[in-house]
């Protein structure tokens, strides 16, 4: 065999590492090979010597070919055995379970466990503890799906599963359960199963899952508009929380507005509002608050308290800004609306005062301190009816009860007493205020002075029962004081006479001085009247000319001649008008009261006796004949 030959079959040996020492062994065999053949080539030429050193040569080439050979053939057994054996003690160091299931040739449809570390043995439990058995499919129902499908494709695979398996029930968590990741990874006679416990993962993310939950479920209920901003170049502007208040003031909900910035969901005059605000925060990194800011929104012009914060990123840079938002409308209208009322309150001339249940004071206004010239530091608190007011009863408030009852308003006249002892005539209305159960909490009266118009009133009924030029009772007056007095007479027996009075020749004089000079002359027959009786008599001027007396306690027939004569002589007397006396001289007429007597009958009989006086001569007294019968006496008057 040529030199050529055997180089060309040295250079086709392997060369590759796993293969070194069968080639290390082939060189040093093809070597003395070619020594070999080298010899008996020119075995013609050279010596015998020369001969035998090349066939020891190439015999000692070989030899220690051969040794070479054997010694890297040992070491590659023992770093073999060091790395398993460093593989071994990695496996049995995992936390994670690793099992390698392998089949049969002849019965491929089952696997098999062929190895099982310490951590699997606690997880598998007896599939694991006795190799050559099978995992139950029963208790890893995913891990099984896993494994048939990962034997029937050939890649690998990776499921997760949880609940409460036999294995682990000494160390179920009180969640009731437990999570595994499995991963199945084909080999090239067998699956490798690597499983890992993620129950603790779970909760954690459970745990996350519930509290964003309950957090996203208080902002969501909070009466407040909360929202954020981002401030992150990448998503500047966009919103990233908006509950469901703003959602209520904006009429844009969650879903339309997360992730989305401002200029695409609003108009240009909110926007610029919302980025001026922003801007301030961003330049001054804190808590803001923006009070009465007014934003048009699709509910109408809305008054906003906001407040605004940064919130900072884990770099220490602000990631979003916060807001909360409050809808102070309704507030503001109402605090307008109390400061309107409290200013009315203030300024009416009208007093009012609120009490409480039991009727103590625990507000006034003005007008009732300046009514009753109280300090407010004297009223509040103390009993209403202790600073002067009426007492919320029937004795003092005819009718009330029944009204707060009802829930209707009272209102009527009483009485004021002021702090200087003066009782000032009010008109006072009382209304209550209710809680939600019905039950009274506060009594607000509202009262005006009506003194002047009860005095302008009285004055007026005077006016209507009194003679307007001599001051004296009229008609009426004295038709209500004789009914009066003839009452008394019932109650406690006592003489009682009426006299008529009527002046003679009145009209002449009317006629001849003129009806100023008449006047005077009435005036002072009424003051001279006036004085010829007691005060507990009464002198009425009827019309004209004509008066009457009511004598109650007139005693004998002699007391009212001697009452009648002292007018006759006091009346004769000239009145001085200007530069003349002028004569007027009366005649009168006088009853006594009988058993059968009314006041008309009463007063029938003494007109039917002045007319007699007059028909007698005028100027005298005459006293009705109570013998006659009363029809006679009226023929008497009408032949007058």
């Amino acid at each position: 065999m040529s030199s050529r030959r055997f180089t060309s079959m040295i250079l086709a040996m392997p060369t590759r590492s796993g293969s070194f020492a069968t080639a290390l062994m082939g060189l040093s065999v093809a070597l003395a090979t070619v020594l070999l053949a080298s010899s008996i080539g020119s075995s013609t030429s050279r010596s015998t010597a020369t001969l035998y050193q090349w066939h020891g040569a190439a015999l000692l080439l070989g030899i220690a070919g051969a040794a070479w050979y054997h010694a890297l053939r040992s070491r590659r057994h023992a770093s073999a055995s060091q790395t398993g054996a460093r593989t071994m003690a990695l496996l049995d160091g995992l936390n994670d379970a690793v099992v390698v299931l392998v089949r049969d040739a002849d019965d491929p449809s089952p696997q098999r466990v062929s190895y099982a570390n310490p951590a699997a043995r606690t997880v598998f439990g007896e599939a694991t503890e006795r190799l050559g058995g099978p995992l139950a499919a029963a208790m890893w129902p995913a891990l099984h799906q896993a494994i048939d499908l990962a034997w029937s494709t050939g890649r690998a695979q990776q499921t997760e599963e949880g609940g409460q398996f036999p294995a682990s029930t000494a160390t179920a968590s009180r969640s009731g359960g437990r999570w595994w990741l499995h991963q199945v990874i084909p080999l090239s006679d067998g699956l490798a199963v690597c499983t890992r416990e993620t129950t603790a993962a779970h909760q954690t993310l459970q745990a996350l899952q519930e509290k964003e939950a309950f957090y996203r479920t208080l902002v969501d209920s909070l009466p407040l508009g909360v929202f954020a901003r981002s401030t992150r170049p990448r998503t500047a502007g966009q919103y990233v929380v908006w509950n469901q208040a703003a959602a209520d003031i904006m009429r844009l909900p969650a879903e339309v507005v997360l992730g989305r910035t401002a200029s695409e969901l609003m108009p240009a005059e909110i926007v610029r509002q919302a980025d001026t605000l922003d801007m301030a925060v961003v330049r001054e990194p804190r808590v803001h608050r923006f009070n009465d800011l007014v934003f048009v929104t699709p509910t109408g012009e809305r008054v906003i308290d906001m407040v605004k914060c940064p919130v900072y990123g884990q770099d220490g840079e602000i990631d979003h800004i916060l807001s909360i938002a409050q809808d102070v409308t309704a507030q503001r209208q109402t605090a307008e609306q109390l400061r309107l009322a409290s200013r009315v309150l203030e300024e009416t001339g009208d007093a009012v005062v609120v009490s409480d249940a039991v009727d103590r004071i625990v507000a006034v206004n003005p007008a009732f301190l300046h009514l009753t010239g109280l300090p407010e530091a004297d009223v509040l608190g103390r009993s209403a009816e202790l600073v002067g007011l009426p007492p919320l009863r029937e004795s003092h408030l005819p009718g009330i009860l029944a009204r707060l009852e009802t829930g209707q308003r009272w209102h009527g006249e009483s009485r004021q007493v002021c702090q200087d002892g003066r009782t000032l005539d009010i008109w006072l209305s009382v209304s209550t205020l209710r809680n939600e159960a019905s039950r009274i909490t506060q009594h607000i009266r509202l009262f005006s002075d009506i003194s002047v118009l009860k005095a302008q009133q009285r004055e007026l009924v005077e006016q209507a029962r009194h003679d307007s030029l001599t001051g004296l009772p009229n008609r009426r007056a004295f038709g209500e004081r004789l009914r009066q007095a003839m009452a008394r007479t019932q109650r406690r027996p006592q003489a009682l006479a009426v006299l008529f009075v009527d002046l003679d020749g009145f009209k002449a004089i009317n006629d001849r001085h003129g009806h100023a000079t008449g006047d005077q002359i009435l005036v002072e027959v009424a003051r001279r009247l006036q004085t010829c009786v007691r005060t507990t008599d009464t002198v009425c001027r009827l019309a004209g000319d004509e008066f009457t007396v009511i004598l109650e306690g007139a005693g004998l027939p002699d007391d009212v001649a001697r009452v009648g004569t002292r007018m006759l002589q006091c009346l004769s007397q000239p009145h001085a008008v200007g530069q003349e006396a002028i004569l007027c001289t009366p005649s009168i007429g006088a009853a006594f009261q009988q058993a059968e007597d009314t006041p008309d009958t009463l007063c029938a009989r003494a007109d039917a006796a002045m007319y007699v006086a007059k028909a007698a001569g005028k100027g005298r007294l005459e006293i009705d004949d109570a013998t006659q019968p009363v029809t006679v006496r009226k023929c008497q008057k009408e032949a007058i």
